[in-house]
């Protein structure tokens, strides 16, 4: 693999008692990370670049006051990273619970895109807010979230399902809340392939207009709900298998297909299988769609890595 992009968790943050007392929300366990973990991955396969995130439970295992703290240390330590070797990480920027308080994310924003000059923001599926703001045209990366409200023994089948679901709940609200189309500078993300929105991408834009105009919200039609789901950008982490690479090849196209990993929260033995069946993958297709997946769709997305 030679892509100029993959996706992490960064989790220095973690490393504050305040985290360590905490656990995720929904019961599932925080996966160690250091640094080395995520260049022994890079250099197994020949990753030149990582632009690292913190995903889900996010600043919910905190105070208000304290997630706007650890958001901002998350933020600066990203931009540290970046700053040490700017060819090889870049980060997403973390931001408070906008259901909290929206003035001190949309100040975390703009800090970390103006002043920090972040790669992007990372957005949970769920904050209990109804609606975005997208306000700059930047890269935002997509991370789902997982409800709390999940028994020990439904953890292991829902964090498979959830994540997948709660990506395409996503990007549906996205679409019928007229938000995408609204903010078209806004360039998205979508974690894991898209989750199922590939397998319904005939039923949401037939089913769609009739319960939009049911519902007396924004009238769109078939062709404009297809046009946005294909707006969106895909990385493959865990959606790399020889059964979901052709149909996202036809669906999305290589220009909107983006090498990821999930590191840490798979094992690595799981990031590598899924990374081998990308590289056996791409033995069958052009140069130039390997290339896009590669290096060429995360170039767009993030102009400063020509150079690399």
């Amino acid at each position: 693999m030679t892509s100029p992009v993959s996706y992490a968790v960064s989790a220095k943050a973690r490393d504050r008692q305040v985290l360590k007392e905490k656990s995720d929300p929904s019961g599932w366990v925080m996966p160690r990370w250091d640094l080395d973990i995520s260049k022994d991955f890079m250099s197994a396969h020949s990753i030149k670049t990582v632009i690292f995130s913190v995903s889900a439970p996010g600043v919910d295992i905190m105070t208000p006051s304290q997630g706007i703290m650890v958001a901002r240390e998350c933020n600066l330590y990203g931009a540290h990273l970046r700053d040490s070797d700017p060819w090889h990480f870049g980060f997403f920027a973390m931001i408070p619970d906008p259901s909290i308080s929206m003035d001190a994310t949309l100040s975390e924003i703009r800090y970390s895109l103006d002043v920090l000059q972040a790669d992007g923001v990372c957005l949970l599926t769920r904050y209990g807010v109804p609606s975005y703001s997208l306000r700059r045209g930047q890269s935002l990366s997509r991370s789902p979230r997982i409800p709390s409200t999940l028994g020990r023994t439904q953890l292991p089948s829902r964090r498979c399902v959830y994540c997948t679901h709660e990506t395409t709940r996503f990007a549906l609200d996205m679409i019928t809340s007229n938000t995408l189309a609204t903010h078209p500078d806004c360039k998205i993300i979508l974690s894991h392939a898209g989750g199922t929105i590939p397998w319904i991408s005939l039923r949401a834009p037939t089913c769609l207009p009739g319960l939009l105009s049911h519902h007396n919200m924004t009238a769109k039609s078939s062709s404009q709900i297809m046009s946005e789901l294909k707006s969106f950008y895909f990385d493959l982490a865990l959606g790399s298998s020889d059964l979901t690479l052709p149909f996202m090849m036809k669906f999305a196209g290589p220009g909107h297909l983006l090498f990821g990993s999930d590191l840490p929260y798979p094992t690595r033995e799981v990031m590598d299988l899924f990374t081998v069946n990308l590289d056996e993958y791409q033995t069958g297709v052009s140069e130039e769609d390997a290339f896009a997946i590669n290096r060429g769709a995360s170039l767009e997305l993030f102009p400063r890595l020509k150079g690399v």
